[in-house]
């Protein structure tokens, strides 16, 4: 196998090329859910075969239970109630976790249920994986993968930006090795090109891609500092109201609070509760404006 593609579950997956009869398609977890997704050669679930928190098959036309973070125990992870039954009806190699059959006896019989060779890999290129497609991409270049494509993964949320994103560009580094680079884009996609191999991304996946150059380019980040700026006095001024109400008595509603000035000295004010009350209320509006223009801009909090 030399051509392969890692399709996953983020809004890229649709340009996957389902009719290339010589790419052969890798997936992972639950992504057979997708409406509309084609085909793949093989599976990756290669989690704890006795830690899935499962919850109720969707039903076409109805909305699905919400579930929550706080419900979903720190050491499993989500899956549909049929997705053991899907994995054991599949003719594709399965690829589970490397305990499977102990972990889940009932997996020892399936047909199609591989253990993952873990050792193998992390004998090639060591400890440094931090997600499914991380070991997918280590697996698709020991079984001799020169050409990648990759659909659908985007490590675009927070957790997934600083935890795994790192180390799933590494092994794209790995694939592309040291010769000198060509980059092309057509029809929405880039080709990163070498003479030791050739990594295919959407144009819109923020994999291999930044929005400023370091040094050369201003960073995004730093036009949204002031913004901070202004959130965190708010949320100051805010808990010094919050405990200064505290600290007022029924019969006396007249309270003496800390006025920082822009000087940066301090100076006392004797303010009603009611007032106090109104500013507190001003201050949550304000924290709140700030929120809401960061994650338009992109910024975060």
């Amino acid at each position: 196998m030399d051509r392969c593609a890692i399709v996953g579950t983020a809004a890229t997956w649709t340009l996957t090329p389902w009719a290339d009869p010589g790419l052969a398609i890798f997936s992972l977890n639950d992504a057979y859910r997708l409406k509309g997704f084609q085909r793949a050669d093989a599976w990756y679930d290669l989690h704890p075969a006795h830690k899935y928190f499962f919850v109720p098959d969707p039903v076409e036309g109805q909305p699905h239970p919400p579930v929550f973070a706080h419900q979903i125990p720190i050491d499993q992870y989500v899956r549909p109630a049929s997705h053991q039954d899907w994995l054991a009806a599949q003719t594709m190699p399965v690829w589970l976790h490397p305990d499977h059959a102990t972990q889940y006896p009932p997996s020892a019989t399936w047909p199609s249920a591989r253990a993952f060779p873990k050792a193998a890999i992390e004998a090639h290129f060591g400890r440094y994986f931090t997600s499914t497609p991380a070991w997918m991409l280590a697996h698709a270049v020991v079984q001799g993968a020169t050409e990648v494509h990759i659909y659908g993964i985007h490590l675009a949320t927070e957790h997934e930006y600083i935890d795994q994103r790192p180390g799933f560009e590494y092994l794209i580094g790995c694939v592309l090795g040291r010769g000198k680079q060509t980059i092309t884009v057509k029809d929405h996609l880039r080709r990163y090109e070498t003479q030791d191999g050739l990594i295919v991304l959407p144009e819109d996946s923020p994999v291999l891609s930044a929005t400023f150059q370091y040094a050369f380019e201003p960073s995004p980040r730093k036009q949204l500092e002031p913004l901070r700026w202004e959130m965190h006095k708010a949320q100051v001024k805010r808990e010094r109201t919050i405990q200064a109400l505290k600290l007022a008595k029924w019969y006396w509603p007249w309270s003496v609070v800390d006025d920082p000035k822009p000087d940066g000295t301090v100076e006392k004010r004797r303010v009603h509760t009611s007032t106090l009350q109104t500013e507190l209320w001003q201050y949550d509006a304000l924290t709140q404006d700030c929120q809401e223009r960061l994650a338009r801009a992109g910024g975060g909090l």
